[in-house]
C-alpha cells in the first residue's frame, strides 16, 4: 500500500496540473462565499512585472539544476530533481486554496468540486507537419525532447496570458481562459486572445523552429517544413473536475471546446481561426479581417470563421 501511495505521489508531481488557486478563484467567483476582490487581488498581483520575474526564477533554476544532475549523475537524478520541485509546488499551490475551498465544500454547487456551466474562451493550438516530422527523424527519443521543450514554452504563454492548460493532445493543447483570472469581460477577454495571447504563441513557436532548422544542419538531420496553427472560440462550456469515479481531472465539454478544436486542426500554419459567432456571445463586435466559411464536421453546416495571420510561417493553404 505504501508503494503504491508513492508512486501515485510521484506520478502526480511531474504531471502538468493547473494551479488550484486559480481555479478555485474562477470557479467559485460567482458564489456569495467568495469575494469579487479575492479574484481581483489574484490578477492584479499576478499581472505586477516584478512577479512574474520572480515567478519565472524557481522553474528555470529547476530545469538548469535538472540538466547539470543529468550531464554529470544520469537522467534518474533529473528525474529526482524535478519530482521534489513539482512536488513542492503542487503542496503550497494547495495550501494557497485551502482557505478559499474549505467555505466552497460547505455550499450544496462547491465550485470545482462539481461540473458547471461558466462562460469561457477556449484556445486549440496544433502543429502542422508533425506526422512528416515524425517520420523524416526517426529518432523517437530526441522527438519526446523536442515536444517537451514545443509544449513548456506554449504552456508558459498560455499560464503567462491567465490561462489554464486542460489537456495536451500529443503535438498540441486545449487551454481555457476564465475572464474572472483575466480580470476583464468575456468581449475584452476575446480581443486580448486575438490581438496578444496568439500572436505570442506563434511568435514562440517561430522561435523554437529557427532554432530547430539550425540544429536539424548542424546534426545532418533532414529541414522539415512545419507550423503552428490555432483555433479559438467563446462561449458556455461545462467546467470542473470531470471523468470517471476516483480518476477526475480538471476538464471542460461543450461547444466552444469542440469548436475550437476542429477550428485549431483547420488553421493553416502561422495562423488562427476564430469563430465570427464568438464576437456575438462575447458581447463585442467582430474585428476586420479575412472571413472564410469552413464545412463543419455536422452535416450541412458551415462556420463563419475570422482567419489572422500571426506568424511568420503563415501560408494560404494547410
Amino acid at each position: 500500500m505504501l508503494a503504491w501511495v508513492t508512486a501515485r505521489g510521484a506520478v502526480d508531481a511531474v504531471r502538468y496540473q493547473p494551479r488550484h488557486l486559480d481555479l478555485v478563484v474562477a470557479c467559485g467567483a460567482s458564489q456569495p462565499e467568495v469575494s469579487a476582490s479575492v479574484a481581483h487581488w489574484l490578477v492584479e498581483t499576478r499581472a505586477q512585472p516584478v512577479v512574474i520575474r520572480v515567478s519565472r526564477l524557481p522553474h528555470a533554476a529547476v530545469r538548469a539544476l535538472a540538466r547539470e544532475a543529468a550531464r554529470w549523475f544520469g537522467p534518474t537524478a533529473s528525474a529526482v530533481i524535478r519530482w521534489f520541485s513539482g512536488a513542492t509546488a503542487a503542496a503550497a499551490d494547495h495550501a494557497g486554496s485551502l482557505a478559499i475551498e474549505a467555505r466552497l465544500r460547505a455550499r450544496v454547487h462547491p465550485g470545482l468540486l462539481v461540473p458547471h456551466p461558466h462562460a469561457v474562451a477556449v484556445l486549440a493550438v496544433d502543429m502542422r507537419g508533425f506526422s512528416r516530422l515524425t517520420g523524416a527523424l526517426e529518432d523517437t527519443q530526441y522527438l519526446a525532447e523536442l515536444v517537451e521543450a514545443y509544449l513548456t514554452e506554449l504552456t508558459g504563454v498560455v499560464e503567462q496570458h491567465r490561462g489554464v492548460v486542460f489537456q495536451y493532445t500529443g503535438d498540441g493543447l486545449l487551454a481555457l481562459f476564465l475572464p474572472e483570472l483575466a480580470g476583464v469581460d468575456g468581449a475584452a477577454l476575446l480581443d486580448r486572445l486575438v490581438n496578444q495571447t496568439s500572436p505570442a504563441l506563434h511568435g514562440v513557436f517561430d522561435l523554437l523552429y529557427t532554432g530547430w532548422r539550425s540544429e536539424w544542419r548542424a546534426q545532418g538531420r533532414p529541414v522539415v517544413d512545419i507550423g503552428l496553427g490555432a483555433g479559438l472560440s467563446f462561449g458556455r462550456a461545462t467546467i470542473g473536475f470531470i471523468g470517471p469515479s476516483g480518476k477526475k481531472q480538471f476538464g471542460a465539454i461543450g461547444e466552444p471546446v469542440n469548436l475550437a478544436a476542429f477550428l485549431g486542426s483547420e488553421a493553416s500554419s502561422g495562423t488562427s481561426l476564430v469563430d465570427c459567432a464568438s464576437f456575438e456571445r462575447a458581447g463585442g463586435l467582430t474585428p476586420p479581417g479575412k472571413v472564410v466559411r469552413l464545412r463543419s464536421r455536422k452535416r450541412h453546416q458551415r462556420v463563419e470563421t475570422l482567419r489572422l495571420y500571426h506568424g511568420a510561417r503563415a501560408v494560404g493553404g494547410r
